[in-house]
């Protein structure tokens, strides 16, 4: 019963890893379907793996995939973040939404005042 429980562990952590690296694609190209199917498969991972740990926590062994998770979770979150922040700029910019930072302490991605070409 362990030795499966070990095996499942490892086969949904690589299966949440690969899904943040889909996700990370899928967050570049902002496509809103594909993201809303990758957060159901999320969540559907997550209660898998919170069942599984209840039964065996993660071994050492496991510690490598799990930071490999958080830095794909973290990559995502920043490009989530980014791209919320780039789409209510080009809103605002086009007049459809008042000009503000909407909870954001960074600047916006896109700002006022001259643009110079160092090109040439």
């Amino acid at each position: 019963m362990e030795a499966v429980a070990h095996r499942e562990l490892t086969e949904t952590l690589s299966a949440l890893e690969a899904l943040h690296e889909a996700e990370c694609v899928v967050l570049t190209k902002l496509d809103r379907a594909a993201l809303d199917g990758i957060t159901e498969q999320k969540l559907a991972l997550c209660e898998r793996l919170q069942a599984l740990a209840a039964v065996r926590p993660p071994a050492p062994e496991h510690r490598s995939s799990l930071e490999r998770i958080r830095r794909l979770a973290f990559k995502n979150r920043l490009l989530a973040l980014h791209a919320r922040d780039a789409v209510r700029t080009v809103l605002s910019e086009a007049g459809f939404t008042p000009p503000q930072q909407f909870g954001s302490h960074r600047p916006c991605a896109v700002q006022d005042g001259v643009r110079v070409n160092w090109k040439g």
